[in-house]
C-alpha cells in the first residue's frame, strides 16, 4: 500500500460541498468516481478542509491509500517513482472544468492531508458597490451598504492569536465536545476597488467559521457592530452573539501548509 497525494483546484458553484453525499453532486463524488474508472477501485479520500456548498478552492489537498492492481495502473509499475503525472492527466480528463488535478504524486506512508496539515488560509471576497458584477456573482459577495475598511480590520484584528472560537462556529454534530479553539496567524481586510479582500490563516478553522468572522466583520464595516466589542463576542461562546455569517460563495480554501512544504 501506497499514500498518494493530490493537489486540486475547484469552482465551487455546482457543487454541494466537498464532502460525499448521496444524491447530490460533490468534489469527493467526482473525484472518487473518477478515480474508480482509473483504479478499478473508490479509495477513501481524507482532505485537508472540507469546504461547504458553494465554496471554491485553488489549493485543496487529498490523500489515500492504495496498493495491488490499482498502484500498478497509476505507476506503469514502478511505485519508487514518485511523480504520478498520468494520474493527473487521466483524472482531469474526466473532471475538467470543474476540478483541476494540479499535482499528484507519492506521498510518505504517514501523509494525511487533514492531520499532517499545520495550517490553512483562506480569501473571502466582497464586492463593495451599488451594483454586483456579473461576471464575478458566483465569487464574490455584494455588498451595497457603504463599509468602513478601517473598522473591519479592527474587528479584525482581534480575532488573530488563540481563542475560543465557540461564538463563531457551527457545533459538530458528530463530536458535540470537540473543542473549538483554534490559534489564527492573520486576519486582514485589503481594498482592490470596489473589491475587498479578506484574508485569514490559522492552524484550523471549524464549520463555518471563516464566514461567521466575514459576516461579524462586514456587520461591523456597516456600522450595525461595534469593532471594541468582538472580545466580549468571542468570550460569550454563543453563536447568537455574532453576527450573522457570510454566504458561502465568496470564501475560497487558497492554502494548505505542511511542515515539509
Amino acid at each position: 500500500m501506497r499514500t498518494v497525494r493530490l493537489d486540486l483546484a475547484y469552482r465551487g458553484t455546482g457543487f454541494r460541498g466537498f464532502a460525499a453525499n448521496e444524491g447530490v453532486r460533490t468534489v469527493a463524488g467526482d473525484l472518487a468516481s473518477a478515480l474508480e474508472q482509473i483504479t478499478g477501485e473508490a479509495p477513501a479520500l481524507v482532505v485537508a478542509g472540507r469546504t461547504d456548498a458553494g465554496v471554491h478552492a485553488t489549493a485543496q489537498v487529498v490523500s489515500f491509500r492504495i496498493g495491488g492492481e490499482g498502484l500498478r495502473r497509476i505507476t506503469d509499475g514502478t511505485p519508487q517513482d514518485t511523480g504520478l503525472d498520468r494520474l493527473a492527466s487521466s483524472l482531469n480528463r474526466r473532471v475538467n472544468p470543474d476540478i483541476a488535478i494540479t499535482a499528484a504524486a507519492l506521498a510518505d506512508d504517514d501523509f494525511d492531508a487533514r492531520r499532517s496539515a499545520t495550517a490553512r488560509a483562506y480569501e473571502y471576497r466582497a464586492r463593495n458597490a451599488a451594483h454586483p458584477d456579473p461576471r464575478f456573482a458566483d465569487l464574490e459577495w455584494h455588498v451595497r451598504d457603504r463599509l468602513d475598511l478601517d473598522l473591519m480590520n479592527a474587528a479584525a484584528r482581534h480575532f488573530v492569536g488563540e481563542h475560543d472560537f465557540r461564538s463563531f462556529c457551527r457545533r459538530p454534530k458528530d463530536r458535540p465536545g470537540a473543542s473549538l479553539v483554534r490559534t489564527v496567524t492573520r486576519a486582514q481586510w485589503h481594498a482592490d476597488g470596489a473589491l475587498l479582500l479578506f484574508d485569514i490563516e490559522a492552524n484550523a478553522f471549524c464549520h463555518q467559521m471563516v464566514r461567521a468572522v466575514v459576516g461579524h466583520c462586514v456587520a461591523v464595516g456597516r456600522g450595525d457592530r461595534s469593532a471594541k466589542n468582538v472580545p466580549a463576542v468571542l468570550a460569550a461562546r454563543d453563536r447568537h452573539a455574532a453576527a450573522p455569517i457570510a454566504p458561502p460563495h465568496g470564501l475560497t480554501l487558497v492554502a494548505v501548509r505542511y511542515t515539509d512544504a
